[in-house]
């Protein structure tokens, strides 16, 4: 081990848009990076020599340090390994990676080296065909074939004076459907990374704005806003979206003649990341509302209204590379979290 301890990276590696990594081939110890791993991770050379794995994997994923050293350790065997893995850079931001191991050879020194590949756009565009094939597929075949039933009863109704429930169950499938084409036109207009602007947004601001156009359109609720810190994150349309969707889930889920909903912006103690968070009084989330977002979700899953309002959410704090969490509002209710990178301002 002590011979490796010397071993570096050939300078070239510096010009290649790739991360690179070099480990012992029995501890896993990280002997050297390029240039290009330091600005994806956000670390020095020198830091990373001193950090485990768990200190720069997203807390939401489990990729220990003795996980770590096994896939290296069968690298260096000879069994060339490739996994995806998601990181928490420096600044708290989110990023997913395709990772390559294999073993090498360095003055006569054997190595493991690793080829790290930012792919978070990649994973952005699977998941948004996986949901554009389940609403297409599913939702809107389904409503449209219930929608051609209540025609038919409908002209059958007109006879035995049911009319007016029929009508109202048309405008609500027809209502849902408006409610899909809404929020798949969000999940489009920030789905590439240049199709909005991202800049440093008060989160205070951002809040109160939507907090406002709420107000007009739900009169009747007792929305309360605590700005708690002032925090920037780097944000564009895609969080008005997420945090809009969220207030609106919890005022139309409410059995409350009154709905009562907080919002609150706080930094997090432990990470420094921005949080917007809303609480209802409601009935707890169901949880097959929620595992539609993961990704090995069935692909029959069909998302409702609310579904897609929720997942448009998770769509759009992702693209910030930030995490969106649900929890149980104690005593009752629930607590939904978006927890983003502070913005990182540049003096230029």
């Amino acid at each position: 081990m002590g011979g490796t301890k010397a071993i570096k990276l050939p300078r070239v590696l510096d010009d290649l848009k790739i991360g690179i990594t070099l480990h012992d081939p029995e501890t896993g110890e990280i002997l050297d990076v390029n240039t290009q791993l330091e600005q994806l991770y956000g670390y020095t050379r020198a830091e990373l020599r001193e950090m485990d794995v768990e200190d720069y994997t997203a807390s939401s994923r489990r990729f220990t340090q003795e996980k770590a050293v096994r896939r290296i350790q069968a690298a260096a065997d000879g069994d060339d390994q490739v996994f995806e893995w998601q990181i928490e850079r420096a600044t708290g931001e989110l990023v997913w990676v395709r990772v390559r191991l294999n073993r090498t050879t360095i003055d006569e020194t054997v190595c493991v080296i690793a080829e790290i590949r930012d792919i978070t756009g990649y994973k952005a565009r699977e998941r948004r065909l996986r949901l554009l094939n389940r609403v297409i597929r599913h939702n809107l075949r389904n409503e449209t074939n219930i929608l051609i039933g209540y025609a038919d009863r409908l002209r059958s109704a007109v006879e035995e004076e049911t009319l007016e429930k029929e009508v109202e169950t048309i405008l609500d499938i027809a209502t849902e459907i408006g409610t899909l084409s809404d929020s798949i036109r969000q999940v489009e207009e920030i789905a590439e990374p240049d199709a909005t602007e991202r800049s440093p947004t008060k989160l205070g601001k951002l809040v109160k704005e939507v907090a406002t156009e709420i107000r007009c359109e739900f009169p009747e609720v007792e929305l309360t806003v605590d700005i708690q810190t002032d925090v920037s994150v780097n944000a564009d349309k895609g969080l008005q979206y997420a945090t809009k969707h969220a207030l609106e889930n919890a005022i139309v889920h409410s059995d409350d003649q009154t709905p009562a909903v907080e919002i609150v912006v706080t930094k997090a103690t432990d990470t420094g990341r921005g949080v917007i968070e809303i609480i209802d009084t409601n009935s707890v989330i169901p949880e097959v509302e929620i595992d539609v977002l993961k990704d090995d979700a069935m692909a029959s899953t069909t998302y409702h209204g609310s579904g897609v309002g929720l997942w448009v959410m998770q769509w759009c704090v992702d693209s910030l590379g930030g995490e969106l969490l649900f929890e149980e509002n104690s005593p009752h209710g629930n607590r939904v979290r978006f927890l983003l990178p502070e913005a990182d301002f540049c003096v230029r």
